[in-house]
């Protein structure tokens, strides 16, 4: 067993931050907003587990899509908090099924309907480009594809995008589509600005 050292705090003033970029804009780099899996793997669930137990697994978790795999840990689809909502539920106890018995299976995205962009696409972009070819998408999520070796390399979130760059919108519902909306108001709204002074 290791021995380890603690230390006062007595004279600690600082506090150490991350290495990030305080003027995001429209105009940074789309990897910016581009969560890596070869740093942070990602956040899988299985096709076989019940979907109602998934609801509280991903609100404990504090996320609200997952990557479905199968029992061999391959890509078979996507599944979020708007797949799982209650309204879907309700659907489909009205179609014959049992609540309890509905699995992740029976409600994710299956992979072929799903598209995803290109890693080499998102990095030579910039965050304009990205919101503007996402300005019709409804989701949340949109994976990211590294097609030279054919594997899921990461994702984007429009909640990460509208974080980093700090627009008032509710990153709980917030979509793509409505991202894009408000970052063009706010790019008019600095724009504005600019000339007037």
């Amino acid at each position: 067993m290791k021995t380890l050292t603690y230390v006062s705090t007595k004279d600690v003033n600082e506090l150490t931050w991350p290495h990030a970029a305080d003027n995001t804009n429209l105009y940074s780099s789309a990897l910016t907003v581009f969560t890596d899996f070869t740093a942070g793997g990602p956040r899988v669930i299985e096709s076989n587990v019940r979907a109602d137990e998934l609801v509280t697994l991903m609100r404990k978790e504090h996320v609200r899509m997952k990557l479905v795999v199968d029992s061999n840990n391959h890509f078979i689809g996507v599944i979020s908090l708007e797949d799982l909502s209650e309204d879907v539920f309700i659907r489909q106890v009205a179609d014959g099924y049992q609540r309890s018995e509905l699995l992740v299976a029976d409600l994710m995205r299956p992979k072929e309907v799903l598209l995803a962009l290109s890693y080499k696409s998102l990095k030579n972009s910039d965050i304009e480009s990205l919101l503007f070819s996402q300005r019709n998408n409804h989701y949340q999520h949109l994976l990211v594809i590294d097609e030279a070796t054919k594997a899921i390399r990461g994702l984007v979130s429009s909640n990460d995008v509208a974080r980093e760059l700090r627009l008032d919108i509710d990153v709980s519902f917030s979509s793509f589509q409505q991202v894009y909306k408000i970052a063009l108001e706010e790019d008019k709204k600095v724009a504005q600005k600019l000339r007037v002074a």
